[in-house]
């Protein structure tokens, strides 16, 4: 019974999280009226199935879709930074020897749990005294710096074998080549964990750019779907769909370098 019991508590949690998606799909090929208006999602199916919330949003409303591929360029070029940075500043956490190294390492746990809220106004003054407010670095620089893929790869090359990196500090004194011939390829797995984690993160975002943002053109698409209020209720969300497509591809793909990516991570 205990058995059956666990099996239905996580159908029944399946289900509560899967039904926004379904509802999502399923109503961006009905009719509705505009998202001003405050309808909501009363019935499970439509009352009439159609194309015409995709043929508005691809058509009618194509400027929406600029918008996606500056998600694309945001999050694609913010998640291969942030890996580049992330590799070397974990394997210093571990391997260089520095005064203050823990103490460095905590501020970067407190900084990792702290809300986006309490970094939004101290990276707004910063990227406004550099003149980067209204411009693509706005953000892509803060997003690059996170210390989130910083502390997963340090918890990740604990589980490391030690030998191969102290033969490797024998051979060469290049950090350099050190990470490539023997870090690396003992993070793939990680990386590609990481790699789905961070871009699912900033493919989503919404605050940073409606703050440091001005121009309709720079802005994602994740927030023209957020502040569309004249449009109807089916293009919403046929972008909204439009817009799971890119991370359910992602999920698919690694999802089995994703599992034993966190099954391996020390958290």
């Amino acid at each position: 019974m205990g058995k059956y019991l666990s099996r239905g508590i996580v159908l029944l949690f399946v289900v509560i999280f899967t039904l926004p998606i379904v509802l999502t799909l399923v109503h961006s090929f009905g009719e509705q009226g505009t998202v001003s208006e405050g309808l909501k999602l009363t019935k499970i199916l439509p009352e009439r199935l159609g194309l015409d919330g995709y043929y508005e949003l691809f058509i009618e409303n194509h400027w929406i879709l600029r918008g996606f591929w500056n998600s694309v360029l945001y999050a694609g070029v913010i998640t291969v930074c942030n890996i580049v940075v992330s590799v070397p500043a974990a394997f210093a956490f571990l391997h260089a020897k520095f005064k203050g190294k823990d103490v460095l390492f905590f501020f970067y746990i407190v900084l990792m749990m702290m809300p986006l809220q309490v970094t939004l106004l101290p990276n707004y003054i910063g990227l406004r005294d550099m003149n980067l407010l209204d411009t693509q670095y706005a953000i892509i620089l803060p997003a690059i710096f996170t210390p989130f893929s910083a502390f997963l790869m340090t918890q990740y090359m604990r589980g490391l074998e030690e030998v191969s990196i102290e033969a490797a500090m024998l051979e060469t004194d290049s950090v350099i080549r050190m990470l490539v011939m023997i870090v690396l390829p003992q993070l793939k797995t990680c990386i590609l964990a990481v790699f789905v984690f961070v871009f699912a993160e900033y493919w989503n975002m919404v605050e940073q750019p409606n703050i440091y943002l001005r121009q309709e053109t720079l802005k994602p698409m994740s927030v023209l779907l957020d502040t569309s209020g004249a449009m109807t209720l089916s293009v919403v969300l046929a972008g909204s769909v439009v817009l799971m497509i890119p991370i359910v591809i992602l999920y698919l793909y690694f999802h089995d370098s994703l599992e034993v990516g966190l099954e391996s991570m020390k958290l």
